[in-house]
């Protein structure tokens, strides 16, 4: 027999990019995350890794490697999952209005890129 964690509401987020459900199951932080299309999410980057599932919409995904400086960007469409290594740096741009679900152990370990930061900033004066 399989013993599931129960899975727990624990609080709504929302800006004028989207809406933010933030679930947990144990210590595995749950994320339903919505990005209103021209807006971005990310600009950050974890020591762990951390997984992102894209349920609908169209989203740029760029990602630059925190001690290579090593970068790549693609688009990513539904059902497809993202799968982030430790200090890489990740931006999600929406191209379409788009939601996606992120996995993740410690939220608390965020560390802010500069330059993927500003992206999001901007985007979000723009819009």
């Amino acid at each position: 027999m399989i013993d599931f964690m129960p899975l727990k509401f624990d609080k709504t987020t929302e800006d004028r990019r989207g809406k933010i459900i933030w679930l947990s199951s144990g210590l595995t932080k749950i994320n339903i995350v919505e990005i209103r299309s021209g807006f971005a999410r990310g600009g950050h980057y974890h020591n762990h890794e951390t997984t992102h599932f894209v349920i609908s919409g169209k989203i740029e995904y760029r990602e630059k490697n925190i001690d290579t400086g090593e970068e790549k960007t693609e688009i990513v469409l539904p059902h497809k999952e993202i799968k982030i290594p430790p200090r890489i740096a990740h931006l999600l741009i929406a191209l379409e209005h788009s939601i996606f679900i992120e996995t993740i152990r410690d939220i608390n370990d965020v560390k802010i890129v500069p330059e993927y930061r500003k992206v999001v900033n901007e985007l979000m004066n723009e819009n």
